[in-house]
Formats: structure tokens, sequence, C-alpha cells
């Protein structure tokens, strides 16, 4: 028989199992907090911004527009070429001591433009925010020489050169943190319906009926906490020795007669 499970039932095993999804929301908070605050290397940016001016008639028409448009792909593969960053890793190297490889400067810039403009951006991330502002105005004067020696274009105008921003763009704090909430959440909530799952006890009548096909003759209700707490006082037994002290009894002056007599 196809087993379900109701609505109900689904709240019940969250609201049975809320401990330990709470317990897990914040392990994961915690962890996640712990990931970007002390492990992960916070990364900088600058940018420097540039436009490039192709030969024009002395009417500036609508094609040459376009021509400009459909031309900065080029300067983005240009910019990324070995032609530009090679030179770039050389001057950096010598002027600010710059370790990486090309395939380095690489990964670490990239070119952004605006939409139907003309202009575009040389971004340089970084663990260090001046080494970021470096590699933009180093790659952005190389590639101001580049592109004219290549492509003959008429004119590069630097619009802007790059400076050191030292308010991190990575990790996102509050990001990271949400994530770190919704896994743990997640793992929570995975982790209460795994031992439910598992758990093999029998939580209802319907169990006894249904699949094993056995009639319930009755039950036995289940003891609260204050019934478990009542002890039962217990009787002392009477001393076996003479010698003892006679233990007090309700009938305790008959007792002692009675012993009195037999001394007698």
């Amino acid at each position: 028989m196809e087993e379900t499970i109701s609505l109900g039932e689904i709240f019940g095993i969250l609201k049975k199992r809320l401990g330990l999804i709470l317990i897990m929301t914040v392990v994961g908070t915690l962890l996640a907090g712990f990931l970007t605050f002390f492990i992960i290397t916070p990364k900088y940016s600058s940018e420097a911004q540039l436009i490039v001016t192709l030969p024009q008639s002395e009417q500036t028409s609508v094609n040459d527009v376009n021509a400009n448009l459909m031309m900065l792909n080029t300067y983005k593969d240009l910019i990324k070429g070995n032609a530009v960053l090679s030179e770039v890793q050389t001057r950096a190297e010598a002027e600010n001591n710059f370790k990486g490889s090309v395939g380095t400067l690489n990964g670490m810039i990239n070119v952004t433009q605006s939409q139907n403009s003309q202009m575009f951006s040389i971004v340089a991330t970084s663990d260090n925010a001046y080494e970021a502002e470096a590699i933009a105005n180093i790659t952005a004067a190389v590639f101001q020489e580049k592109v004219i020696e290549i492509l003959k274009v008429d004119k590069v105008s630097v619009i802007s050169d790059a400076e050191a921003n030292l308010t991190p763009v990575s990790p996102n704090k509050k990001l990271n943190i949400a994530i770190g909430l919704v896994l743990g959440l997640m793992i929570g909530v995975g982790i209460a319906f795994l031992i439910e799952l598992l758990d093999k006890t029998v939580k209802d009548n319907r169990f006894i009926q249904d699949e094993l096909g056995l009639v319930i003759l009755g039950s036995v209700q289940e003891m609260t906490a204050k019934e478990l707490s009542v002890k039962l006082k217990k009787v002392a037994p009477r001393p076996s020795n003479g010698n003892s002290t006679p233990r007090p009894t309700e009938n305790g002056d008959k007792e002692i007669s009675r012993r009195s007599r037999t001394r007698v």
C-alpha cells in the first residue's frame, strides 16, 4: 500500500524537530559569517574609462557612430590579448613589483561597456586596492599606444584614470550570510525529515490496522511527568535482632508492653 503524508503531518514533523532546525540555521549562518569575515580574501576593484575615435569624414554620420560601437568588441579582444598584457606585465613588474604572469593579468582585467555608448572601462580587480589601481592605469596607457599602432585609430582618450577604491567589491557579506542562513535552514529541514523517515516506531493506529492487519483491543495512556514523579512509600522491615531498637509502629505502646511481660 502506498504511503502518503498529509500537510498536517509535515507541519507536525517540523514542529517536533523545530529545535534541530533552528540549531542548523544558526550554525549555517555562523559558518557563512566566519568564512566571509575571516577566510575569504577581500577583493578590490578600480576602473579607467576610455573612448576611442575612429577616422571620420567631415560630417559625422550614423554609420560612423555604429562603426565605433562595433569596434568595441575588437578593443576588448585587444586589451585581453597577449600584445597588450605582456607589455602591461613588464611595466607592472618594473614599476609596482608585480609578481603575476600574463595569465594572472588576464584574470584580473575585465572590459565593461555601457549600453549604446562609445565609452568603455578597463576594470582591474585584486586583493590589494592600490595594485588594482596601478594595473588599470597601466593597461589603459598600453592600450592607447597599441590600438593606434595596430588598428590605426584616430584618437584614444582616457576620460578618467583609475583610483584606489578601499571598499571591497567581494565578498558580498550580506549575500553570503543570507545564503548560509537559507542553506542551514534547508539542511535542518532535510535532517528532520530524514530522522522521521528512519524512525520505524509505531506512531499511530493506522499502521497497525492497515499495514499489519491487526485489531486493536485497547490502549494504555502515556503517563504524565507528574504521575511519573510520584514515588510509592515503602514500609521499612522489622529488625530481626532482639537487641536492636524496636521500630515505632501505630501500636507502638502495645508492642513494648508485650515484650516487657515476656522478659518477666
